[in-house]
């Protein structure tokens, strides 16, 4: 049930500041995990992402107020996020059907997104494969992107966006060269770690995300050095065909922090992640993927 309360804090805290802008950090706290984490997890467990349940409950709100009357419209608009009267009338008819101005008029029918409750509990009646792995610092070569803070502001689209330009960042990787310059011309895939992507947050709220090979010590002049810190790591397995929409790693995060962290005896030692992409066909419902989380006794 621990998890459970986390998530009602977190639906409190949204509801706390629906019309402010918020880090999706400061959020994430609240589940011990990051914003990138975070929006995996609540897409997973709620079924919408959170731009789409931040926009539902915004709008939702804006029509009850609208309906009491005595506002204006661009006052509700700029109160919940909309930076024009034009983006609120487009997002607010799309949602209801009808404009602003005309959801102040009674009989006007109108739809409301309720705030998310939970009643159920969590069960981790699925096996989870899991190693415990010790290492000292990890060295890395590729490209390396400052993704900024991720938060919950202006029209809540910021994770969507922020979502796209990490899925670019990963095709400019795979598509463009510095793949094959790894592969093909360093040849730097290997195990444990072959191809991996290292996401963690810096101490100003900032997402960082690395991707690349582990570095054999020489001279790589196209490619971008990184490190991870030394730590005891918890290393999952995901196997099922990799895609943007429902990637395995998605569900396997929300399970490892809904049950796995819960039950096991331990917590996050630090803000790191690293998934694992090895060999094969990633089209395959077969394919195996790895996440590496860092652990510590509690």
């Amino acid at each position: 049930m621990d998890f459970l309360n986390r998530m009602t804090k977190v639906i409190d805290y949204i509801e706390e500041h629906i019309t402010e802008d918020f880090s999706l950090n400061d959020v994430a706290k609240i589940v011990c995990c990051n914003a990138y984490q975070f929006g995996r997890i609540f897409s997973f467990v709620i079924g919408i992402s959170i731009s789409e349940y931040l926009r539902n409950r915004r709008l939702s709100l804006a029509a009850l107020e609208l309906q009491c009357g005595n506002v204006k419209v661009i006052d509700v608009a700029l109160k919940y996020g909309y930076n024009s009267p034009e983006s609120f009338t487009r997002a607010f008819r799309d949602m209801h059907g009808v404009s602003p101005r005309e959801a102040c008029t009674l009989g006007v029918k109108l739809r409301m997104y309720p705030r998310i409750t939970f009643q159920i509990s969590l069960k981790g009646d699925a096996d989870m494969e899991y190693r415990i792995e010790e290492k000292g610092i990890i060295k890395g070569v590729g490209v390396v992107k400052n993704f900024g803070k991720w938060t919950a502001n202006k029209e809540s689209e910021h994770w969507t966006e922020r979502m796209g330009e990490r899925w670019t960042f990963w095709d400019d990787f795979l598509n463009r060269g510095t793949n094959l310059i790894i592969r093909d011309k360093y040849k730097l895939y290997r195990e444990p770690f072959w191809q991996m992507g290292v996401t963690h947050t810096l101490e100003n709220g900032d997402i960082v995300e690395a991707i690349g090979a582990e570095d054999s010590g020489g001279d790589f002049p196209e490619l971008t050095r990184f490190e991870v810190p030394a730590s005891t790591w918890a290393v999952f397995t995901a196997k099922d065909t990799l895609n943007q929409k429902e990637h395995p790693i998605d569900a396997l995060t929300a399970q490892i922090f809904s049950e796995w962290l819960p039950s096991s005896g331990y917590e996050k030692s630090m803000d790191y992640e690293i998934q694992v992409y090895g060999p094969g066909d990633t089209q395959s419902d077969d394919y195996i993927c790895e996440i590496w989380i860092p652990v510590k006794r509690k």
